[in-house]
């Protein structure tokens, strides 16, 4: 895995690779699907072992090993592909590097101390070909890579949408290790439309496959085939682990009534359309990280995406009501491992001789642009 991540040269060769197979991103997924061959096992949420895995990347040095980028954080953004949304996948490709550079490599960039890895993921309906498409955890151009693997099929379907599924698979079938430090991942459901409250072992064995609940064990949870969490209970223990919001695209009322239920009123997230996705995550991750507040937001954004001052008000209104700091205020936030940090053995949660000992973090300065301030000593 070694240093590699996600650059704009090489997203770029990507794209160029796109638009010499015809210019739409998920060719190759559609194309495959035409062929009769299913999805690509790098994107069916039952290939490559079903559990999710964002791990840190180390190498072998004298005296253990060297953490090579960072504390490894994984941010996952989940799609609804259905009826109008059905354009989400080419829109995240496009907006893939906006994305990436936003919460890793500007000035000020909430991530920018950590390793940042993304899984993308769509849904549909329980209708269609493919409920979920999965991706890995990935830190490079095999972002990119593997949205190009999807299989958007934007049927419309009934009124209400199947997320629940990758839901599920956000918090049963993922291990992170920034969880395993104490601190949380990220999570972002993105659609227009109410959900279902009810999941059932035939489709999450469909999805996921037969082994669908071995594998659930194995990642440390124990769930009856016979006694399935339902949504809401399912948000409740990816709150565990994971900052969650739900990004809802469109102000419907009985989406926005069925998400309050299953998600509270702080973490729906109301915008216009998916245009500014990529900053309004990046506004949600700086609050949460503590490196922006509230007055800070419009600054980080007019700076660093060059947004006009009345879309940058837009998305500090629309992320206003979220909980703040809620990274920040975790009790090992400040102790997380930082690149260079030697470990005993691969795999161990803290490097050599730290134990109770907290690394100072200097607090988001208030009311600043939030675009050039260096918070990690």
């Amino acid at each position: 895995m070694g240093y590699r991540r996600l650059t704009t040269a090489a997203f770029e060769m990507t794209r160029s690779s796109v638009a010499r197979e015809g210019g739409s991103a998920t060719h190759r997924g559609e194309q495959r699907h035409r062929e009769g061959r299913g999805l690509d096992p790098l994107v069916d949420p039952k290939g490559f072992g079903v559990i999710r895995r964002s791990i840190n990347r180390v190498e072998k040095k004298a005296g253990g090993f060297e953490l090579l980028v960072g504390q490894a954080i994984l941010k996952e953004t989940m799609f609804d592909t259905t009826g109008s949304m059905g354009g989400n996948i080419e829109l995240a490709f496009g907006a893939l590097p906006r994305s990436y550079n936003l919460l890793h490599e500007v000035d000020g960039a909430p991530l920018s101390r950590y390793d940042l890895q993304i899984i993308n993921a769509m849904f549909g309906d329980v209708s269609d070909n493919y409920v979920l498409c999965r991706s890995q955890a990935e830190m490079d151009e095999k972002i990119a890579e593997q949205l190009r693997l999807m299989v958007p099929e934007k049927d419309g379907g009934d009124i209400e949408e199947d997320p629940q599924y990758g839901l599920f698979g956000a918090a049963y079938l993922t291990a992170a290790d920034i969880v395993r430090c104490g601190l949380k991942s990220y999570h972002f459901n993105v659609t227009d439309a109410p959900g279902r409250l009810t999941l059932d072992a035939k489709t999450l064995k469909r999805v996921f496959g037969d082994e669908v609940f071995d594998h659930v064990k194995e990642n440390g949870h124990d769930i009856d085939a016979k006694q399935i969490p339902d949504t809401q209970q399912v948000v409740v223990d990816l709150l565990k682990k994971s900052h969650a919001f739900m990004i809802q695209v469109g102000r419907k009322s009985d989406a926005t009534r069925f998400w309050r239920n299953i998600y509270g009123n702080d973490r729906i997230v109301i915008v216009p359309d998916v245009t500014y996705l990529p900053e309004v995550e990046a506004a949600i991750v700086g609050l949460t990280e503590g490196t922006i507040d509230l007055q800070g937001v419009i600054g980080f954004l007019r700076e660093n995406a060059q947004m006009s001052q009345a879309n940058a008000v837009m998305i500090r209104e629309a992320v206003s009501s979220i909980p703040l700091r809620a990274q920040a205020d975790l009790p090992n936030f400040a102790k997380v491992p930082l690149k260079g940090d030697i470990f005993a053995k691969k795999g161990d949660v803290w490097p050599i001789g730290q134990t109770d000992e907290v690394k100072p973090v200097k607090p988001a300065k208030s009311g600043g642009s939030g675009g050039k301030i260096k918070i990690w000593l």
